[in-house]
């Protein structure tokens, strides 16, 4: 795991944005990483479609598959775990529970980009629903598609999936895109932008 791509994800959710990175924090960082590694159960599922499902046609997808053959839908989990070493954690030091979650979120994208780089060379990055003023309730689709139940992930009335520390998405086949601000559908309403920064890893526009 490349840890120095990892910590400007952490800063990223910890919303230092435009603020100094100071030791004491990287040294919590690091330790609430070193926890982490021995509760983390990654865990991964996906199907390949060669059509589009049907609620894939609208916006923004439409969009965002324009130009692929296939498309991914996939799930992902850091297990029950996390979840429950998180909340611990906030009933008696509030501090490290939160910089613990910064950390699980980070790890969970991280651990699903690399998972992904082995899934084929043409890909889109990961779309989820609730992205791109898409309907977050088309997690649902997602689930009676893929089942990702059989990985331990539930998915309640809210469309909140158990664990939390969990994502599913959906991922063209066919044509290669990063995540970048040029590329990104958020771009005129990105609160990461007006404050100068990112929301991603990469450092490629």
């Amino acid at each position: 795991m490349d840890f120095s791509e990892l910590k400007k994800r952490i800063y990223s959710y910890l919303g230092f944005h435009g603020v100094a990175e100071s030791p004491e924090t990287d040294a919590l960082i690091d330790s609430c990483l070193s926890e982490l590694r021995g509760i983390i159960q990654f865990r991964y599922t996906y199907r390949i479609f060669d059509e589009l499902p049907g609620f894939l046609k609208k916006e923004p997808y439409a969009e965002f598959l324009s130009g692929c053959n296939r498309v991914i839908l996939s799930a992902m989990t850091l297990g029950a775990g996390v979840d429950i070493k998180i909340n611990r954690l906030s009933r008696t030091d509030v501090a490290r529970s939160a910089v613990l979650d910064s950390c699980a979120s980070a790890s969970l994208e991280y651990l699903s980009d690399e998972y992904e780089r082995g899934l084929g060379e043409k890909l889109t990055y990961r779309f989820c629903p609730g992205y791109g003023g898409s309907p977050l309730e088309d997690v649902r689709e997602i689930f009676e598609l893929i089942r990702p139940e059989k990985i331990g992930i539930t998915l309640n009335e809210n469309c909140f999936m158990l664990p939390a520390k969990s994502m599913a998405g959906v991922i063209g086949v066919g044509k290669e895109t990063k995540k970048s601000c040029g590329q990104c559908i958020m771009l005129g309403s990105c609160r990461f932008r007006e404050e100068g920064t990112r929301c991603y890893g990469s450092e490629r526009e």
